[in-house]
């Protein structure tokens, strides 16, 4: 048998979860995601300055030909466009997404037996304000 050297193993460890509370987020790593006919944009957020606590994966939903559910996924990427101040000219940039800034609301979920972290997107202005 060959032994392999993994300098750092002893030290790996799982990523803690944030409490939930509002936290500093950059985006650090974007990209498409295409699968059956179904787009999305898969954000990686890194909680700014608490390098203890895991990184949290936004899932931004695009709407598809004939999509029942177009307006709402457009209304849920406008949300996270404006929040992370990405601009929308009938469409974004992939490119500028990383390194966007925002002050986001971070809540605790389950997802296949484990505790994660998932951004609660804000309303837009003018919707808040109806409320």
């Amino acid at each position: 048998m060959s032994f392999i050297t993994l300098t750092g193993l002893e030290d790996a460890h799982e990523p803690k979860v944030a409490p939930e509370g509002e936290y500093d987020l950059c985006i650090i790593n974007a990209k498409m995601n295409e699968k059956e006919g179904s787009h999305t944009i898969m954000t990686v957020l890194e909680i700014e300055g608490e390098p203890d606590f895991g990184n949290v994966f936004q899932y931004i939903a695009l709407p598809g030909e004939d999509d029942d559910n177009a307006e709402f996924k457009l209304l849920m990427a406008k949300r996270f466009f404006t929040q992370f101040g990405i601009e929308m000219d009938g469409g974004v940039e992939l490119e500028q997404f990383v390194g966007s800034r925002a002050k986001g609301r971070l809540v605790q979920d389950e997802y296949e037996g484990q505790l994660k972290n998932v951004l609660q997107v804000n309303r837009l202005a003018s919707e808040a304000d109806e409320d």
